[in-house]
């Protein structure tokens, strides 16, 4: 049945899908004309990829027109080099081995590629043994010529050469007949397209109950009874349960059978991604196999051996996360009291078990017994402070997180300072000494990120003790209170603080779990640092797919090599390479601090929509963001209805469903979907939804059903407004404040978008007298002016940078239209919300003008406390070291697995004065009062 299913996923892909283009439109592979250029034209040059110019017609028209709009025709040298590249490109454009250009992994060998018009051209510049995928493409193509090349008819041809080039996705001959081809199937196309065997049809009869007549309920029945093929299943259900609607019941059901097994995973997933993190290719391996499959010997060998030295660093934080995350406050503690009401402090393990833990240890080391973990036998010393003692088995079983890198390693100064006043030196035999022992427990640099036993050894009392519960957070998923197997998420605003979810786990020893209906990103088994994506299904992980193999150690950068990781600058912009892709900031190169737009484009709200689902605040960002006049719309994409024109069948209401597309590939990025006027109400897959009158309902149907329009997605929300109209800091106009925050969007100010705010370094109100911005939650706080808004807002913030070339991958893999929304704004701000633990705080996110992702982290009340607004703010800073540092609970869930780099957007500000303003104001008045008193 396995077979039955992705032949009518295909048939329902040809018939309501859009073919999709180059996976690869944003490859880093610049003309060198480039250099020739500067400013602006310099900057729009950059981003036209020599790969997809050589691959498509419609690119270099694309690319000629924005050159022309950006570059002076006064440079002669720059243009006179375009036009020789493209005229070279287009004397080759018909070798089809063009398209698996983008496969190649040595950028001189894909420079080469894009100019060639024979494989011959690329002895000197491709080897084989280096390029596996690139090759075997270039294989497939040269088969899909031979094969269809007799195939007169245009379309014909097409189709036939579409078997070839997708492999796993391969079309068949009743479909290749119905485009009118049936008279002509070359010999070499039966032998792809030949009719699969159905694999045990009867055991989805279940799907026959939804069909919605009497004549295909027994046609359903008869034939999953007697077929042999999926051809014949195929050929009797389209006949008698027309039309073919992927989202109708029994079509739905039948699509999403499959009789194939889960696919296994390994013993840890999460754990298994951290591998590639070692730096001695002996622990990668044992990484490897302790994770796979090889745990009782490979684990002992990887624990002392790699986790205990300073080297190895990166990989033990990454199996730390894993199992054991960093996360906000600490509270209930007995023995470690000292450790409680330190509410926006991360702990990796506070718990009562750990308490129990640390006093046991204390007691076992003060009665003069061995001290465990540091590799030989060391005794306390009699003389050792109590205090001192219990601080360090609290730390040491607590474990406390340094916030930049998540470290939770002792720091050296104190390590050395506990190894001279707490060990009993008469005691150890051999050569050791305090700094052999704090190898063992602390980093190997003396300025290495650390915790400090300090804190925890004064006695003060906390202010914050005692809080009014108004003023409290909470943390209500931190100890999962849900069933075994299910996900709890915190849901601000909700009428429930948290709700539990179906999940997955990525594996037996794993004890991270990812929601039901979501995708991740799990290592490959024949290929290390390679990936493959699954979907999390009720049964396991299904429908997976093998990514194409990217293990980019470097990004070439004009001229020269840039190591990943690596930070440098173009002009004045910093930089950074992840993987073979680099990104830039895109501040004006005139004066660092100066306000400005990208490409210096003017100050007016002028919107256009792009076609992936965003609105630029004018043209000209967006012709700066790569967009041609055609891909773009005049009017925000919020004031334009999707469905005016009607897109659905009679039989089916269209609804609204807004969605901001990360790839280039989401072709069209519908901004609507259809939902079937006989829906099945029980079926709440959809998630609930919100009336325009506040009413909620389990799901779109019901919605429908019940005759009301929809108001936004997901549930009723509490504490936002419903009157007016407000503007999002996304340019996009919401009915209210409620719709807003639904779309995970931070309300800017009232009343509908009408400017657009210069991006600078300083966060202060941005737009002049235009705009009337609200005052501050609190006059003085921890915010920021996110780019292309008008005002401050507080809570924390950060900008996130993302892989287009991940994404782009992962859409090419994706079948089914539902499937391809993992791709989203949408999915992944759910995606990171759900990785906060404070439920007073709420994430929001917008797509900015360059691209990029600006996320802001809020307190939910209208009258946040000053710990609720520093709780959120330690939210946001943990999620920007959690990307930083490719965490497994980033790295393993599709889209989040895409994230590069983070980097902190938050700092001071005040909504009336400046800082130093409003400082000096706060010394006169001390003054004036010390001199009243």
């Amino acid at each position: 049945m396995h077979h039955l299913t992705m032949l009518m996923i295909t048939a329902v892909t040809m018939i309501f899908a859009s073919v999709a283009g180059n996976p690869f439109l944003n490859a880093a592979q610049e003309m060198s004309c480039c250099l020739l250029a500067a400013g602006s034209c310099r900057n729009v040059c950059s981003k036209i990829s020599l790969v997809v110019l050589g691959a498509e017609i419609e690119a270099r028209e694309n690319a000629t027109q924005r050159l022309l709009e950006f570059c002076s025709m006064e440079l002669l040298d720059f243009w006179s080099c375009v036009n020789t590249t493209l005229n070279e490109l287009k004397r080759n454009e018909d070798w089809t081995g063009r398209g698996c250009c983008r496969l190649a992994q040595n950028p001189t060998c894909r420079m080469t590629c894009a100019l060639s018009g024979s494989t011959n051209d690329l002895n000197e510049s491709c080897r084989p043994s280096d390029e596996p995928e690139f090759f075997f493409c270039l294989e497939k193509r040269e088969e899909a010529e031979r094969c269809c090349s007799n195939v007169s008819n245009d379309t014909c041809r097409a189709i036939c050469k579409d078997i070839f080039y997708k492999p796993g996705k391969q079309s068949n001959l009743k479909l290749y007949s119905s485009k009118g081809c049936f008279h002509q199937i070359p010999k070499c196309l039966k032998s792809i397209a030949e009719v699969k065997h159905a694999e045990d049809p009867k055991q989805h009869l279940h799907c026959c109950d939804e069909a919605t007549t009497a004549t295909c309920l027994d046609t359903c029945r008869s034939i999953l009874h007697t077929a042999t093929t999926d051809q014949e299943i195929m050929d009797a259900l389209a006949e008698k349960c027309s039309p073919v609607l992927p989202q109708s019941p029994m079509w739905s059901c039948l699509l999403k059978s499959g009789s194939t097994k889960p696919t296994r995973l390994p013993l840890n997933a999460g754990k298994l991604a951290c591998c590639t993190k070692a730096t001695r290719p002996f622990c990668q391996n044992l990484c490897w196999r302790a994770f796979q499959a090889d745990w009782e010997t490979a684990w002992v060998q990887l624990d002392a051996q790699c986790l205990s030295s300073n080297s190895e660093g990166e990989l033990r934080r990454c199996l730390e996360d894993a199992d054991d995350s960093c996360e906000i406050g600490c509270s209930g503690l007995s023995y470690c009291a000292r450790f409680n009401d330190r509410p926006t402090t991360l702990f990796r393990t506070c718990t009562t078990a750990a308490d129990e833990a640390a006093k046991w240890e204390a007691d076992h080391w003060s009665r003069g017994s061995i001290i465990r973990g540091l590799g030989v036998p060391v005794r306390v010393a009699a003389s050792c402070p109590a205090e001192t003692l219990r601080a360090a088995a609290c730390l040491l079983q607590l474990r406390p997180c340094e916030t930049r890198i998540h470290e939770t390693r002792l720091c050296r100064e104190d390590c050395l300072e506990l190894m001279a006043s707490c060990v009993d030196w008469s005691s150890i035999t051999g050569s050791h000494t305090a700094a052999t022992l704090c190898a063992k427990l602390s980093p190997g640099r003396p300025d290495a990120p650390c915790v400090s036993l300090g804190p925890f050894l004064d006695n003060s009392q906390n202010d914050e003790a005692v809080i009014h519960p108004d003023e409290d957070i909470t943390t209500p998923c931190k100890r999962n209170p849900c069933p075994q197997g299910q996900l709890c998420v915190v849901q601000p605003n909700g009428a429930n603080i948290y709700r539990c979810m179906p999940a997955c786990s990525l594996g037996e020893m794993s004890k991270q779990l990812v929601p039901i209906g979501s995708w991740i990103q799990i290592p490959r088994f024949d290929q290390q640092g390679c990936l493959k994506i699954c979907q999390c299904t009720t049964r396991g992980l299904e429908k997976c797919r093998t990514l194409n193999c990217f293990n980019f150690k470097s990004c070439w950068v004009h001229d020269r090599f840039i190591q990943h990781k690596g930070h440098f600058y173009l002009d004045c912009n910093p930089c950074h390479c992840f993987e073979g892709e680099f990104t830039c900031s895109k501040r004006s190169c005139g004066e660092l601090r100066m306000l400005s737009l990208p490409c210096d484009c003017p100050a007016h709200y002028v919107p256009v929509c792009g076609r992936l689902g965003f609105t630029f605040a004018s043209a000209c960002l967006a012709k700066c963001a790569g967009l041609s006049t055609t891909e773009v719309e005049f009017g925000s994409c919020s004031s334009r209805h999707p469905c005016v024109h009607n897109p659905c069948d009679s039989s089916e209401r269209c609804v609204r469903r807004p969605r901001v597309c990360l790839t280039a590939l989401h072709k069209p990025c519908r901004q609507y979907e259809c939902v079937p006027i006989d829906c099945n109400p029980r079926d709440e897959s959809s998630g609930p939804v919100c009336d325009q009158e506040n009413r909620q309902y389990p799901s779109v149907c019901a919605m429908i059903r019940a005759g009301a329009t929809l108001g936004y997605r997901g549930p009723c929300l509490k504490g936002c407004s419903l009157r007016d109209w407000v503007c999002g800091i996304n340019g996009e106009t919401y009915a209210n404040e409620c719709a807003a925050w639904a779309d995970k969007v931070v309300v800017d100010y009232e009343g509908p978008c009408v400017a657009v705010g210069l991006i600078g370094d300083e966060t202060k109100p941005r737009c002049g007298d235009a705009i009337q911005c609200p005052p501050l939650k609190e006059p003085y706080c921890v915010g920021v002016t996110p780019p292309g808004a008008c005002c401050p807002v507080c809570g924390g913030a950060a900008r996130l940078f993302y892989s287009k070339k991940q994404v782009d991958r992962i859409y090419y893999m994706m079948d089914e239209e539902t499937d391809k929304d993992s791709v989203t704004l949408e999915a992944l701000l759910v995606a990171l919300g759900r990785q906060l633990q404070v439920a007073q705080c709420a994430l929001r996110g917008m797509m900015t003008p360059d691209r990029d992702i600006f996320i802001v982290v809020q307190p939910i009340t209208k009258k946040p406390s000053m710990l609720q607004l520093r709780a959120c703010v330690t939210e946001t800073e943990k999620l920007v070291t959690r990307i930083s540092e490719r965490s497994p609970l980033i790295a393993a869930e599709v889209p989040l697995g895409s994230l590069s780099r983070a980097e902190i957007a938050h700092s001071y500000i005040s909504s009336a004065i400046n800082i130093r303003a409003w400082l000096a104001t706060v010394a006169v008045t001390i003054f004036l009062l010390n001199i009243l008193s």
